[in-house]
């Protein structure tokens, strides 16, 4: 009986454990995100990667980590890692699909961009599918789709997202420009 006492210690030890470690990871990534908000990136990187060593799958951690990393722009292969590990948890975001659209455009990666535009046409937001094939064909391919670009312009949609209007103004600046001022 005795034994039997002790080995259901053991386990709600364990089992207490593990949670204090799941719950730590979140705090963690919130820890993260306060640094973020107060300015403090080198703390948020820091926050975001203690999180990550206590739970590799913590969704905020790598999606907060891997936009951190992309609005560097300086280690655009590690942000994709971390984006990409954050979309297998939610395909359909489209803030993430956003970001490695980025990533992968200014890479010149026709292929990760595929799949990118993949994953916006299996979502909802349709308006930033559109953008994403716009802003695809226009850094890919340097086709212009005046209609669709003035129709971005009015509604302020690349403007809904740092990347997305980085990406716009990429675009207007290698085919619209030079048309706007002749």
């Amino acid at each position: 009986m005795e034994m039997r006492q002790k080995f259901r210690y053991a386990i709600i030890l364990l089992m207490s454990q593990f949670a204090l470690n799941c719950d730590s990871s979140g705090e963690l990534a919130s820890k993260a995100r306060e640094k973020e908000a107060q300015g403090n990136t080198a703390e948020a990187l820091y926050y975001y990667d203690l999180a990550l060593r206590e739970n590799p799958e913590n969704f905020t951690a790598n999606k907060n980590l891997g936009i951190l990393l992309a609005e560097s722009g300086e280690a655009p292969g590690s942000a994709a890692l971390y984006l990409e590990k954050a979309l297998k948890k939610d395909p359909k975001n489209p803030e993430i699909l956003l970001y490695l659209l980025e990533i992968y455009l200014l890479a010149g990666s026709r292929d990760e961009t595929e799949t990118v535009l993949r994953g916006f046409s299996e979502s909802w937001d349709k308006d930033r599918e559109s953008l994403a094939k716009f802003l695809s064909s226009c850094i890919l391919d340097s086709k212009k789709n005046p209609s669709e670009r003035k129709r971005f312009i009015e509604n302020r949609i690349p403007e809904s997202n740092p990347a997305s209007k980085r990406l716009f103004e990429l675009c207007e600046k290698r085919l619209y420009e030079e048309t706007s001022t002749k």
